[in-house]
């Protein structure tokens, strides 16, 4: 999902610097992206040695050095994006026999590829709405929406519970403010579906 904040003006002269290879601008596009990819890569590598942020920067040094490759829109990047984490993923799969074969060749089935780009964004847009509130209301809509109770919440914190049910309320109000109806209404999915995966 790209950034909705980005107008088309904006985009141009980012994707006009990108290609230019401009410091500036190629760290803009790595912050917009870094948290979908972030996802994408924690679950590739999941059980190696590898840390996400790491196979990250390596796609984009690649990148950074390959100055006459360019791109007409944000959605071509992030797709170059994805497809060369998945390639450095077979590449770290090619010289490392102790990953299962059979967990290699789901994360790399095309099909799967594509459920994976599509679970990275949800998790990402999820935290980026959270994102939105202050960090203490942040965590207790979180935990609230991960199905604890306010009194465990308050225990946990070590706040009454009544605090607790009014930082709930001004989140969710706050919320309603800065998001549409459907934003809204995608945190509580993406909530679900997060507590889905893990369960």
């Amino acid at each position: 999902m790209i950034n909705m904040m980005i107008s088309e003006k904006e985009e141009a002269i980012l994707l006009k610097n990108f290609n230019r290879r401009i410091e500036k601008d190629f760290g803009k596009v790595y912050s917009l992206f870094y948290n979908d990819l972030f996802y994408f890569a924690a679950k590739l590598y999941q059980h190696t040695e590898v840390e996400p942020r790491d196979a990250i920067h390596d796609i984009f040094l690649n990148l950074w050095q390959s100055a006459s490759l360019k791109f007409e829109h944000l959605t071509d990047i992030k797709a170059y994006l994805f497809v060369s984490l998945r390639n450095h993923f077979k590449s770290y799969v090619r010289h490392h026999q102790y990953i299962k074969e059979y967990e290699a060749s789901l994360l790399l089935d095309k099909d799967q590829f594509e459920v994976d780009i599509i679970e990275s964004e949800t998790l990402s847009t999820f935290h980026h709405i959270l994102e939105l509130l202050p960090e203490e209301s942040a965590e207790i809509l979180k935990l609230f929406l991960n199905g604890w109770k306010a009194e465990e919440i308050a225990q946990k914190l070590g706040k009454n519970k009544q605090t607790i049910y009014n930082k709930k309320s001004e989140a969710i109000a706050y919320l309603k403010n800065k998001l549409s109806k459907d934003s809204l209404l995608l945190l509580f999915i993406l909530n679900d579906y997060e507590r889905e995966t893990r369960d």
